[in-house]
């Protein structure tokens, strides 16, 4: 019987882990860009859908980072990766590992393309201003 409330707690611990930490654990080493993303339309996206939209996985997966674990809007892990292995300090120190471990600069062109579309997204992707979206610097 041990055994098998072991098993049954093991596994429910399991499927409780996520992959993701959410932009307020970015928070804790990144301020300033969290405040700007804050301020931003990303922070809001989800405020632009429906309640049935917002239901609708299609619209969650331009809208949202994980609608299913309550990370609405477009937070640092819809750009930079999952954080779950990532966020730690000591990881990003080390860009090689960081990146073996899933995390992504941010401002690669697919990322933005996949929601950025000329026929759907309200605001089309404007090149020129991917790098300032987080960092705040003024567009290359």
């Amino acid at each position: 019987m041990r055994a098998l409330i072991l098993t049954l707690t093991l596994a429910s611990t399991a499927a409780l882990a996520t992959e993701f930490v959410g932009a307020r654990q970015c928070k804790g080493c990144h301020e300033a860009h969290y405040q700007r993303w804050r301020a931003s339309p990303h922070a809001r996206a989800s405020e632009a859908l429906s309640e049935v939209q917002r239901r609708d996985p299609r619209c969650g997966a331009c809208h949202a980072t994980a609608p299913e674990e309550g990370l609405y809007g477009v937070q640092c892990e819809a750009c930079h990766g999952p954080g779950r292995y990532t966020w730690p300090s000591y990881i990003k120190r080390d860009r090689r590992l960081a990146a073996a471990l899933g995390f992504r600069r941010g401002d690669e062109p697919d990322l933005c393309a996949r929601c950025h579309t000329s026929d759907h997204a309200r605001r089309p992707l404007d090149p020129q201003a991917r790098a300032s979206i987080c960092s705040g610097a003024p567009p290359r």
